[in-house]
């Protein structure tokens, strides 16, 4: 067994996950005409600095009798605190997201499943949809934010495909230290779960590998208790005045 691929054994499971906090996982293919919808999606208007494109669905979930049911929940415009995002196009902004042309079920299953989970608990999850675009024009930068958190309970970047790129490593950090604990170039259908509340994440720019044009694909799921949901009137307006926060205090 080679290096990396004792790198990825050390860290695969949800029991990795209990005792460190974070793990990388499989996950299942999904089906010709879901990668397929990654070439139809709308450019990112709220960071038009960079060539990404992005779509949003957001869910109830909850377990029944064995099996996970999912509802898509009514589309409301999306926005993460400036506690957690500073960054001002994103911080505490409503950003106006189209909702996914495909059924991400078999994914949210597949990570709920190895989460270290309440099955009892009902659930809030949002599934991103992102191709971030490389090329002579625009650089190819993953994470505009930086290293950050989400701000919800469970963080996932899952890696749809890669096409003519260079970097793009995932990495988990820890914020009191600043020390990455863990660093990874994920292949397709590769996933890692992180704890958002214990760490932060970060990806490094992709840049193309023959001088053209490349992309990376992925999946970020962030999950929360329903109780604790990152949806709705409630949600939106303490996000907004944590930016207003932000400001005001310099």
């Amino acid at each position: 067994m080679d290096a990396h691929a004792l790198e990825r054994a050390a860290v695969t499971g949800a029991d990795h996950f209990k005792t460190h906090g974070y793990a990388v996982i499989d996950t299942p293919p999904l089906p010709e005409q879901v990668l397929e919808s990654f070439n139809n999606m709308p450019r990112d208007e709220h960071s038009l600095k960079r060539l990404r494109q992005i779509r949003l669905s957001q869910y109830f979930g909850y377990r029944e009798e064995g099996q996970w049911i999912f509802a898509l929940l009514p589309q409301r415009k999306y926005v993460q605190s400036a506690e957690y995002i500073r960054l001002a196009e994103a911080g505490g902004v409503l950003r106006h997201r189209e909702q996914l042309e495909c059924d991400p079920s078999p994914l949210m299953v597949a990570v709920l499943d190895a989460l270290p989970i309440d099955e009892n608990e009902r659930y809030h999850l949002n599934v991103n949809q992102i191709r971030v675009v490389a090329n002579a024009e625009f650089r190819g930068v993953t994470v505009p934010e930086g290293p950050h958190r989400d701000g919800h309970e469970f963080s996932v970047i899952v890696i749809a495909g890669r096409h003519n790129v260079t970097g793009g490593e995932t990495q988990v950090i820890d914020p009191v230290s600043r020390q990455i604990v863990h660093q990874q170039l994920l292949g397709e259908n590769q996933a890692v779960l992180i704890d958002d509340e214990r760490y932060i994440h970060y990806a490094t720019d992709i840049a193309p590998a023959q001088d053209t044009i490349g992309h990376r694909d992925i999946w970020v799921i962030e999950i929360n208790r329903w109780h604790k949901r990152a949806y709705g009137p409630a949600h939106e307006r303490r996000a907004s005045e944590a930016t207003l926060s932000t400001e005001a205090t310099g």
